[in-house]
C-alpha cells in the first residue's frame, strides 16, 4: 500500500511538473516579443527619431505582461504592455504590432508623481506617440489602459 501511494505521488508529481513546464513555456511577455526577429525590426523602426525616451522604453526591457493577439476594426494585432521597473503606475508603454510584424505603434504614458495622480492618473498623464499611429491605432492603444476602472 505504501509503495502504491509513493508511486501515485511520483506519477502525479511528474505529470504536474510536465504540465506546469509546458504552461510556462507558452507565456510570452511583451519584452520577449520585442527581442524576436521581425518584431525587433518593427520596434527599432518605431523608436527611430524619438526624443526623450528612457532606456527601458527605448530597449523594450522592463516589467511586462504577456502579449495578446486581438482583432481591431478587421485587422489582427499583437498587443502588449511594458513598464519602468518599480514604477509601473507612473511609467508604462503599450505597443501594437501588425500581424505580419511589418509595423509597430506605441504610446508611452508618464503620470506625474504627485498625490493627486493616485486617484486621477488620467488628469496628470502625458502621452508620447511612437511610430506615427493614425487615429484608429491611437484608439486601439488608449483602449488598453482606459478600460481599467482605476484610470480616471
Amino acid at each position: 500500500m505504501t509503495g502504491q501511494r509513493a508511486l501515485r505521488s511520483a506519477v502525479f508529481g511528474a505529470l504536474l511538473s510536465f504540465s506546469a513546464g509546458g504552461f510556462a513555456q507558452q507565456i510570452v511577455t511583451t519584452s520577449d516579443v520585442i527581442q524576436q526577429p521581425g518584431y525587433q525590426t518593427s520596434w527599432q523602426n518605431m523608436m527611430k527619431g524619438q526624443a526623450r525616451l528612457p532606456g527601458w522604453a527605448r530597449k523594450g526591457i522592463g516589467t511586462s505582461t504577456p502579449a495578446q493577439s486581438l482583432s481591431w476594426q478587421g485587422q489582427n494585432y499583437l498587443v502588449g504592455n511594458l513598464c519602468k521597473p518599480h514604477d509601473c503606475a507612473n511609467n508604462f508603454l503599450i505597443v501594437a504590432f501588425k500581424e505580419d510584424k511589418s509595423q509597430a505603434w506605441g504610446v508611452r504614458v508618464e503620470v506625474e508623481n504627485r498625490p493627486e495622480a493616485i486617484d486621477h492618473p488620467k488628469k496628470y498623464a502625458r502621452y508620447q506617440w511612437l511610430g506615427k499611429p493614425n487615429d484608429d491605432i491611437k484608439a486601439l492603444l488608449k483602449k488598453q489602459f482606459e478600460d481599467n476602472p482605476d484610470w480616471k
